[in-house]
């Protein structure tokens, strides 16, 4: 019991510490933008330069808040401006975007001010977007191959016992604004898509159902057009919305391909043997696609400083080529004569949804002109 009041004392003490020391830092600040009120240039500069400052010590041990961290900075960068030390000037203006990455300025900042932000670049670097979310496949048949004669067929379609075709993905971008609202970005995806067959080879007693599943490791590129990038609202503020357009392409390389529940009800009943399970074995799928993309969504900044984003997508991917092999689509017997299941020519296109994040990657820099 003793040992846990000793802790919570010393607790307190550092939090009451703490306390104490950020108000008294907040009082330097007030001070030293009095000080800029009053004319008093040199006060704040021999303050930020005196390293027993209480001001100093406050900016360097990270005790102000980061809302005071910035206004330190700038009141540094306009004290060293009209003081015409253009190079203090410039560092502290650099500090002040370490921190807040897109520092918009107001009304009441000086014209000097403005002049030293154009200066600089201000924009990301690069951004890194993460997303994932689900799809669904569309297989749109180029040529049919039916083994049965009086049956049917039926994809991914609700009721039957093929289910919905659903799948999973997720991929990793770099992009970059070109400027206007233009944005180029690629990257690597990995893709799980399924499409799931249900025939008839004699209509209402001999049936089968068939379940294809791929996993893709894709490398998109993509081109994007964001409204509202550079706008902001009647208060001055930038507007969190950003509604997007898309389009771009894909090269896709097939890592695996198998069948996953595939059977035959009705008159004899069969399953498949281990081992006939996997396409890729019997190189009956394509190895290799292109695919074009196009689709829209919307970001919304988030964090404090507004520059990183959340986002919501729908996609439509459309195969260019065959998804199957041709020249080995009869290599399996056992789907084909077993099963009584042979895959039609199709194109592998998938409907997708996504959520994501964006991180946003700086180094503030002057422009090339101004070095």
């Amino acid at each position: 019991m003793k040992k846990h009041l000793i802790a919570i004392s010393l607790s307190l003490c550092v939090y009451c510490g703490l306390a104490q020391s950020s108000t008294q830092c907040s009082r330097s600040l007030a001070q030293a933008e009095l000080a800029f009120e009053q004319g008093r240039l040199s006060d704040i500069i021999n303050t930020y330069s005196s390293s027993t400052s209480g001001f100093t010590r406050c900016l360097q041990n990270g005790v102000f808040s980061i809302d005071e961290e910035i206004r330190a900075y700038k009141l540094l960068t306009k004290a060293y401006l009209f003081q015409d030390d253009e190079a203090k000037a410039e560092e502290m203006f650099i500090e002040l975007l370490k921190v807040d990455k897109e520092h918009q300025l107001s009304p009441e900042d000086p014209a000097e001010l403005y002049l030293l932000k154009d200066k600089f670049k201000t924009e990301p670097i690069l951004r890194i977007a993460v997303r994932g979310g689900a799809n669904k496949s569309l297989p749109a048949i180029m040529q049919d191959f039916n083994t049965f004669q009086t049956g049917s067929k039926r994809y991914n379609e609700k009721g039957n016992d093929t289910g919905l075709g659903i799948g999973f993905w997720a991929e990793v971008l770099a992009e970059r604004h070109l400027g206007k609202g233009i944005e180029v970005g690629s990257g690597m995806q990995y893709r799980i898509t399924s499409y799931e067959i249900e025939g008839e080879m004699i209509e209402g007693n001999l049936n089968y159902v068939a379940k294809n599943t791929s996993n893709m490791l894709r490398f998109p590129l993509m081109i994007r057009y964001s409204l509202n990038y550079d706008k902001k609202d009647e208060n001055g503020n930038r507007i969190r919305m950003l509604p997007y357009v898309f389009i771009g392409g894909s090269f896709d390389w097939m890592l695996k391909a198998k069948y996953v529940d595939t059977r035959r009800t009705g008159g004899t009943a069969y399953t498949l043997p281990d081992g006939s399970e996997d396409l890729k074995q019997f190189n009956q799928v394509a190895n290799t696609n292109v695919s074009i993309m196009a689709g829209l969504g919307a970001r919304f900044r988030v964090g404090r400083s507004e520059v990183d984003f959340f986002s919501l997508e729908l996609r439509y991917d459309n195969a260019l080529f065959n998804y199957i092999n041709p020249d080995n689509r009869w290599a399996n017997e056992d789907v084909n004569f077993g099963i009584g299941h042979v895959e039609d020519d199709l194109t592998l296109n998938t409907i997708s949804f996504s959520v994501g994040y964006t991180r946003s990657l700086y180094i503030p820099r002057k422009r090339k002109e101004y070095r």
